[in-house]
Parts: C-alpha cells; structure tokens; sequence
C-alpha cells in the first residue's frame, strides 16, 4: 500500500497559500513602485494568472475550461518531470506520457481543491529578480485581513515552474514527497501514476 501523495497545504499549516496553484488564488494585484524597472514580461506572467483565477472564482467555482486557463501560465510539463527526479529517464515513452497526463490531471484537482476557500488578498509585486537568461523570480507581498506574507514566483522560459511559500518550494517540496513514494513502492511509477490520479 502506497502513502498517499500530501500536497504543500498539508504540510504548510496557515499559509496564506495552499501548494503551487493555490498560490494564484483570489488576489487582487497591485503594481509596485519599481514595477517599471522590473522584468516585465515575467510580472505579466504573474498578474495574467492571477487575473485568470479571479474570473475563474466570480462564481465560486472553476469548471474544466477555466482551471486549463489558469495552468496555461504553468509550465505543468516541467514541473511534472522535475518533481520526478532521475527517475524521469528511466522511463518508457509510454510512461513519460502516462505520468505527464496524470500530473496535469493532478494539477486540475489541486487547483479545483484548494481555490475555493480562500478570501481575496491583495498582492504586491515588490521585484523581480533575473537569475540568468530564461530563469526569473517574481517576488510578490501577499496580504489578507489576517496575514501578510512573501511568495516568490519562478518562471524558466516564460512559464511558471515553482512558488516559494514560508521558505519552501512547492516544486522541490513535491519531488521529495514523489522520491519518498518511489522508495516505498520499489520504483513502481505505474504506482505513482495511479496515486496523483486518485
């Protein structure tokens, strides 16, 4: 029997936001001082899935098509192969494929799950910090009638691939909790397939 796969809600208790989609929740963005010294396409990057999930939650509750609109600005591919380690090589192509589809099934449930409940915030893109080329951190104020916070956005080629909340990557939070999983079934991925799936 497999442990079931938590998600960085469970394991990160009263944050403002729960795991990697949860972090583009009911904000309302509000452009920083310094916002025109900023990477610009990356901050746009941010407040279109923001904007995105604030359409998506005007009736309180996001259908199939608005949750795929939200994780457009996800790069849910990347993340999927990097949350799987070295384990990704080993591999069949009909296992990449299997585990991508179901790792974008995922991403939908946990966006779905955890969007819902939360009051709208305001965020503050406060900047934006290159790390080369096509690596990027958009680092944003959280605020809510309870709680102010730092989350930092990094985007590689564009796309969003982690969210930093309290000092943990979702990204990196996910593929220990994957590897651990893997460890625990003898590297059954088809294993781990069916448990994202569940």
């Amino acid at each position: 029997m497999t442990q079931s796969v938590k998600t960085t809600a469970e394991r990160i208790k009263g944050g403002v936001i729960a795991g990697l989609f949860t972090a583009s929740c009911a904000f309302a963005l509000i452009p920083a001082a310094n916002a025109d010294t900023m990477d610009s396409a990356a901050a746009t990057t941010v407040t279109e899935t923001v904007d995105r999930t604030i359409a998506a939650l005007e009736d309180s509750n996001i259908t199939d098509a608005e949750a795929e609109r939200i994780i457009e600005m996800v790069d849910v591919d990347k993340v999927a192969q990097f949350s799987l380690g070295n384990h990704w090589a080993d591999l069949s192509d009909a296992q990449k494929s299997d585990y991508l589809d179901a790792f974008h099934t995922y991403a939908k449930q946990q966006l779905r799950e955890h969007l819902s409940g939360f009051s709208q915030a305001s965020v503050e893109v406060t900047d934006v910090v290159s790390r080369g080329p096509k690596d990027t951190i958009v680092e944003t104020q959280v605020t809510t009638d309870d709680d102010r916070q730092t989350v930092s956005w990094r985007l590689i080629d564009g796309g969003i691939v982690d969210i930093q909340v309290q000092d943990v990557w979702f990204a990196i939070e996910q593929r220990a909790q994957f590897d651990a999983l893997l460890d625990q079934n003898g590297g059954d991925i088809d294993a781990l397939i069916a448990d994202i799936k569940s």
